[in-house]
């Protein structure tokens, strides 16, 4: 097993621009009643929720591009810096109900074609974005954007599962999706308590089969790649129902007996909680 620390970098370049390029794909075959037909999100169709996707794209040009930085409110919870986000999503999903289909895929098409080549300049070791679900406030640009690519696949994802296409299950669109989630799941564990030493492995299975392990340090848990039978507790769960979990797409009492455990029970909750999107 290998410890995943900043060190350890999870490569996106080649998955996104092959994500990005499908969302256009995807836009443009769908019919006028497709724009319409609801999402998982109760209160987003499928037009929002594109919208939502080109929100994220122009505010990251503005910023890198553009050096645009905004005054921002004060925010010292994780509460507060996830109401914020949520309004603002709000604010820009409402105004863009206004314009239509076409006009909406042409701005992705732009500002997702200005986007990649500026997260691809960044220094990986540089500060970027804190990923904060992983407990961070600074992140290092590579997790930064990996995180920016698990937003971009799994809000495709709802738009697939909405229009009834077909999921991007590939194994090297997967699996740094599920990848980058792993790394908040140490922050995940944060309050639960274990004798130091205690191991609890986590196995994923179906389209791509991914393992990791948690180790009780002194005074926090650590993340190391893959599992062993050196474990106190074995959580087992395929990577459909991961994803949507940790995507609130799955609520953890429909996940609960979807999900094999060996050992401690509680050992679960954790996981089961575990949110990596800034909702």
């Amino acid at each position: 097993m290998q410890p995943l620390n900043e060190t350890i970098r999870i490569p996106v370049a080649r998955p996104f621009r092959f994500v990005n390029a499908a969302l256009l794909e995807l836009l443009r075959r769908l019919g006028p009643d497709d724009w319409s037909r609801p999402t998982v999100h109760p209160d987003r169709d499928v037009k929002d929720l594109a919208a939502h996707l080109l929100h994220g794209s122009i505010r990251r040009v503005s910023t890198i591009r553009d050096g645009y930085r905004p005054p921002l409110p004060r925010l010292e919870t994780f509460e507060e810096i996830v109401a914020f986000i949520q309004r603002d999503n709000r604010e820009f999903i409402t105004a863009m109900r206004r314009v239509s289909p076409q006009i909406l895929v042409e701005l992705i098409a732009l500002y997702d074609g200005e986007l990649l080549p500026l997260l691809e300049g960044l220094d990986p070791r540089k500060p970027g974005l804190g990923v904060v679900w992983a407990g961070e406030l600074v992140s290092q640009s590579w997790f930064d954007v990996a995180r920016e690519y698990t937003e971009k696949w799994h809000h495709q994802q709802q738009l697939r599962d909405a229009t009834g296409h077909p999921p991007l299950y590939e194994p090297a669109l997967l699996a740094p999706v599920l990848e980058t989630f792993a790394r908040g799941l140490p922050h995940a564990y944060r309050d639960l308590g274990r004798p130091a030493g205690t191991r609890i492995a986590i196995s994923i299975t179906g389209p791509v089969q991914l393992g990791w392990t948690l180790e009780r340090q002194a005074d926090r848990w650590s993340l190391w790649s893959g599992t062993d039978s050196r474990v106190a507790t074995l959580i087992t769960l395929s990577a459909d129902d991961a994803w949507r979990l940790w995507t609130r797409g799955l609520a953890p009492e429909m996940a609960r007996p979807r999900v094999c455990i060996e050992g401690d029970p509680a050992d679960l909750e954790p996981l089961l909680r575990f949110v990596a999107i800034m909702a």
